[in-house]
């Protein structure tokens, strides 16, 4: 079977898919739906908030709130757990819809895009740093997916994916008064610890955080350590993958814990609407139980990305924060609560501001592009232009 051949005939809005938790206007109100792909094509199965047997939280000003129920584990972050090692090249997979699955239940989603649109999304974030001149520090954060760390090399030799690393290297290679920051070798130093989902196309908080450090000693910014946080675990976490391989059973048989990190400072939460209106107080964690299906409780983090999100967090750094992203940084932002004095969350695909004038309007000093490889080369890129363009068109 030529898998290469698969991923070109996926349209490459269909891949990112994956990539996207599905967005909500309203943290209180998500929506639930689940997004899986098989053979290329998209199924959604939508369910309404009104369908939901729990209600999500009230309107806690602080985000250091319980995420816990009475199936949750918490306590305080220590040594990480080592419950998996990088898979041996002697594995063999098996295709199912658009995820190769190996034994033991871990999907990966495989990467044969081309260099031109990566270098698309350096032309863009170069034209930010271009309009926010030199008082912004402007960053570009390119996420390896779990591809990168356990498909067995055998799959890159024959052919069957590109390697992503080249492609980030040759997007920072484009990048002009863009400061990268390296993730791949954040990331590759703790390939033993749980840093990506077996079940699911995102990082765990735990591989977000190392990314963060690596940001945060990047940007000279403050940095907590993670006895700073509570650690939370759920059993029972079917992710993307499930439904991505049309619910193959060696992934269904190997569940595995969804686990989250609650900073034990406090911060306000502000949600704002996708034009950064009709703001309202809110906890920036959910508990995964108020979501329909284990492959909702994604949305733990900000009820998913429907909404522009505004943290503060009482320190006095003088640094203000802002992060146009994909999905992987909403496990991401939160490790930075130690960091900036306010940071602000806007996802590219879905925000309908105009990024830089807004950026301008915020007194912002740290612009952060933080989004998986997928989103950097494909077609999230476009939006991410638009947000751009629209301080020119009022210029």
């Amino acid at each position: 079977m030529n898998t290469k051949k698969i991923l070109a005939g996926l349209s490459l809005s269909s891949i990112l898919l994956l990539t996207a938790c599905s967005s909500t206007n309203d943290p209180q109100k998500p929506n639930l739906s689940t997004v899986g792909v098989s053979s290329g094509s998209p199924e959604s199965t939508p369910q309404s908030a009104a369908n939901s047997a729990q209600s999500l939280p009230g309107t806690e000003s602080t985000s250091n709130v319980s995420s816990g129920g009475q199936n949750n584990s918490e306590s305080t972050v220590s040594e990480p757990e080592t419950s998996f090692t990088p898979p041996n090249n002697d594995q063999q997979g098996e295709v199912s819809g658009s995820i190769l699955v190996l034994p033991g239940g871990r999907g990966i989603m495989l990467y044969g895009i081309g260099y031109g649109p990566g270098r698309n999304y350096a032309e863009t974030v170069n034209k930010y740093k271009e309009k926010l001149g030199a008082n912004v520090n402007v960053y570009s954060m390119v996420v390896p997916t779990q591809l990168s760390f356990y498909l067995p090399e055998k799959y890159f030799d024959e052919g069957v994916s590109d390697r992503e690393l080249p492609h980030i290297d040759d997007i920072n290679e484009h990048l002009y008064g863009i400061i990268p920051i390296d993730a791949f070798s954040a990331l590759k130093d703790h390939v033993g610890e749980d840093i990506y989902y077996r079940t699911d196309h995102h990082w765990t908080q735990l591989g977000a955080y190392y990314a963060a450090k690596a940001f945060a000693e990047t940007a000279l910014v403050p940095f907590d350590d993670l006895s700073a946080y509570e650690k939370h675990e759920k059993e029972g976490y079917l992710g993307s993958f499930y439904g991505g391989s049309g619910e193959h059973p060696e992934i269904k048989n190997n569940p595995e814990k969804f686990m989250w990190f609650i900073p034990k400072r406090e911060v306000t939460t502000v949600y704002y609407d996708q034009k950064g209106e009709n703001g309202y107080e809110g906890s920036y964690f959910f508990k995964p139980e108020d979501f329909n299906v284990p492959s909702q409780w994604l949305f733990t983090y900000m009820s998913g990305d429907g909404n522009i999100v505004h943290v503060s967090t009482g320190l006095d750094t003088g640094r203000k924060l802002m992060i146009l992203k994909d999905s992987y940084a909403d496990s991401f932002a939160p490790c930075l609560f130690g960091s900036f004095d306010e940071i602000w969350i806007a996802d590219i695909r879905f925000c309908e501001i105009g990024a830089v004038g807004f950026a301008k309007d915020k007194g912002i000093t740290d612009l952060l592009f933080c989004c998986s490889a997928y989103s950097a080369a494909g077609d999230s890129r476009y939006k991410l232009y638009d947000i751009q363009r629209k301080l020119e068109e009022i210029m």
